[in-house]
C-alpha cells in the first residue's frame, strides 16, 4: 500500500473532524508554546543576523514574546466544557445558533516582516478555528533565517496528522479550492473575498496631525511607528500631513526623538536600492522634497506635491511629511485609497471624528499608534480587523447554525405562518383571513420625533433650517439689544451738545 501523501494525511483528518475537538486544539496550542520556549534563543539569533531589514535584539524579543502571548490567547479562548455542551446540544434538545465549523485546511503563506510573528498568529488562529494547517516555507536563496528554525521546530513539535511543513508552494487545485489561503505578501489592493486572507500590504497608512493636536505626543508616536522594525511595518505611517500652524514644532520634535531613537543602532543600509531610496534620490534632485534628520533616516519635507513620493507606499527609514492649511485640506486634496490600510488622527475629538469620516480607513486610529500593529503582516481588509492578533478563529470557520424552535416572531410573520399552515386550512380552525394580514403590515411606523415641518425636508435642508434658527434666536436678540445701548447713547450725546 503506497504512503498517503501530506496534504492526503490532513484531508483525511479533516473529513474525520480531528482538528475539530477542543483537546485535539489545546494539544497543539501547547506543543507549539512549549516549542517556542524552548527555541527562544536560536529564534532570537535568527532574527537579528538577518541582513535586511536590521532590527535590534530589543525588537527581536519583542517579535518572540508577543508570538507567545499570541498562542496563550488562543489557547486561553478554548472551553473544552463548553464546546463540548455546544456539539451535544441538537441531541438533548437545544439550539446552537452561534455554530460555527472550521473550513479544512488552511494553508499560510507568510510575509517577510516579523515573520514569526505573522506565522505564528495565523497558525494559532487556524488552530483554534479547527483546521489542518500547511505552512510553505520554501526553500529560498536568500530566504529569511528564521526559516530554517521554523522548520525543525514546528515538524518535530506539530501532530504531523494535522499540520505540515511544505517546502513547496502548494498547487494541487483540488486543495486550495476548499481551503482558506493566508497570503501574507499580498501587495496588492483589498481582496473582498473571506476565503482568502490576503494582506492588503499595498494600501497605504496616513497621519493627520492638526492643529489641534499634541504636537510633541503625536510627533513621539509617530516617528516610533514609522523607524521602528527596520521601518518595514505595513502599518507605519507612509505619509504625515501636518497643519502649517505646528509645522515647525512638529518637525523639531520628530527630529529630536528620531535622532534619539538611532542614537545606538546600527546602520541597516543595504548595497541595491530598492524603489523608494531611487523615488527619493530623484525627488531630492529635482527639488521636489528637502530632506534631513541623521544617521540611518531621512524626514522628507514635501515642496511639490506632484511628487511621486506623495502617493508611494513607504518602506525603510524615510517618513514623508506634507504641510495642509486646514481639515478639509486634510481630507480632500489628495486622492487616497478605499480605504487606506489605517488613519492615524492626531486631533481634538471633533476635529477627529471630521477626519476619520471623510478619510475612509480600514483602521482608524485616534491620537494613538497600538505598538501590536506593527509587527506582523497587513491585515485583510475583508474582514473585520483584529488591532493585536491580526487574525482570529472566525476567519477560519464557517457559521452552520442549528435550530431546535423557530425564532421568535412579529405579529405579521404570525399571521402570515397561520395562513399557510394547511392543516388549519383545512379543518377551518385559527385561520387568518387576508384582511387581518394586511391590516397588520400597514400599521403606520412610530413617530421619528423630529417637528412634522422637517419631516418631509432632507437631510441637508433639515440641518440648514435648525442651524438657521439657532443663529437668529441668538443674533437677533443681541443685535436688538446692541441697537438699543448704541442708539440711547448716541441720544444722550447729543443732548449734552445742546446744553
Amino acid at each position: 500500500m503506497a504512503t498517503p501523501s501530506p496534504l492526503d494525511r490532513l484531508s483525511t483528518s479533516a473529513l474525520e473532524s480531528l482538528p475539530s475537538s477542543p483537546r485535539h486544539q489545546q494539544s497543539q496550542l501547547s506543543a507549539l508554546h512549549s516549542a517556542l520556549r524552548a527555541h527562544a534563543d536560536a529564534l532570537l539569533a535568527a532574527i537579528t543576523s538577518n541582513p535586511f531589514p536590521r532590527v535590534s535584539p530589543v525588537e527581536a524579543e519583542i517579535e518572540i514574546a508577543s508570538a507567545l502571548d499570541a498562542v496563550r490567547h488562543f489557547y486561553d479562548g478554548i472551553d473544552a466544557k463548553r464546546e463540548h455542551e455546544a456539539e451535544y446540544a441538537l441531541a438533548k434538545g437545544r439550539s446552537d445558533e452561534g455554530r460555527r465549523v472550521g473550513v479544512g485546511i488552511v494553508v499560510v503563506r507568510p510575509g517577510w516582516h516579523t515573520r514569526l510573528w505573522g506565522v505564528v498568529c495565523a497558525v494559532a488562529a487556524a488552530v483554534k478555528g479547527g483546521n489542518c494547517v500547511v505552512l510553505e516555507l520554501p526553500q529560498e536563496e536568500g530566504g529569511h533565517r528564521v526559516d530554517d528554525v521554523l522548520r525543525e521546530m514546528l515538524s518535530k513539535a506539530m501532530d504531523g496528522n494535522t499540520f505540515w511543513v511544505s517546502e513547496d508552494v502548494v498547487e494541487d487545485e483540488e486543495v486550495l479550492k476548499g481551503a482558506v489561503v493566508v497570503d501574507q505578501r499580498g501587495d496588492g489592493g483589498p481582496v473582498s473575498s473571506t476565503r482568502e486572507l490576503v494582506s492588503s500590504s499595498g494600501a497605504r497608512v496616513v497621519a493627520v496631525v492638526d492643529r489641534t493636536a499634541d504636537v510633541e505626543e503625536a510627533a513621539r508616536v509617530i516617528t516610533t511607528a514609522r523607524f521602528s522594525f527596520g521601518g518595514m511595518s505595513p502599518y507605519a505611517p507612509d505619509l504625515v500631513l501636518v497643519n502649517e500652524f505646528v509645522k515647525a514644532k512638529f518637525y523639531e520634535a520628530c527630529s529630536r526623538y528620531a535622532t534619539r531613537a538611532f542614537a545606538d543602532r546600527a546602520s541597516s543600509a543595504v548595497e541595491e536600492l530598492g524603489p523608494v531610496d531611487m523615488a527619493v534620490a530623484k525627488a531630492e534632485a529635482e527639488k521636489q522634497v528637502v530632506s534631513f534628520g541623521g544617521q540611518g533616516f531621512k524626514l522628507l519635507e514635501i515642496l511639490d506635491r506632484d511628487t511621486p513620493l506623495l502617493k508611494m507606499k513607504i518602506s525603510g527609514q524615510y517618513l514623508p511629511i506634507a504641510t495642509c492649511s486646514s481639515l478639509v485640506d486634510a481630507a480632500f486634496s489628495q486622492d487616497f485609497e478605499n480605504p487606506l490600510l489605517a488613519g492615524y488622527f492626531f486631533a481634538d475629538p471633533a476635529s477627529a471624528k471630521y477626519l476619520s469620516q471623510y478619510l475612509p480607513s480600514h483602521i482608524s486610529c485616534v491620537n494613538h499608534i497600538p505598538t501590536q500593529l506593527l509587527l506582523g503582516p497587513a491585515a485583510p481588509i475583508a474582514h473585520p480587523p483584529d488591532l493585536v492578533y491580526r487574525y482570529n478563529a472566525d476567519m477560519f470557520s464557517l457559521p452552520r447554525p442549528q435550530f431546535v424552535a423557530p425564532p421568535a416572531q412579529t405579529d405579521v410573520l404570525r399571521t402570515a405562518e397561520a395562513l399557510l399552515d394547511v392543516g388549519k386550512a383545512k379543518s377551518g380552525k385559527g385561520a387568518a383571513s387576508s384582511q387581518k394580514l394586511r391590516t397588520l403590515a400597514t400599521r403606520p411606523l412610530k413617530p421619528t420625533g423630529q417637528p412634522k415641518t422637517l419631516e418631509t425636508l432632507d437631510f441637508f435642508a433639515s440641518g440648514l433650517l435648525l442651524g438657521g434658527g439657532l443663529f437668529l434666536a441668538v443674533a437677533l436678540p443681541a443685535i436688538g439689544w446692541t441697537s438699543y445701548v448704541l442708539g440711547r447713547g448716541a441720544f444722550g450725546y447729543l443732548g449734552r451738545l445742546k446744553r
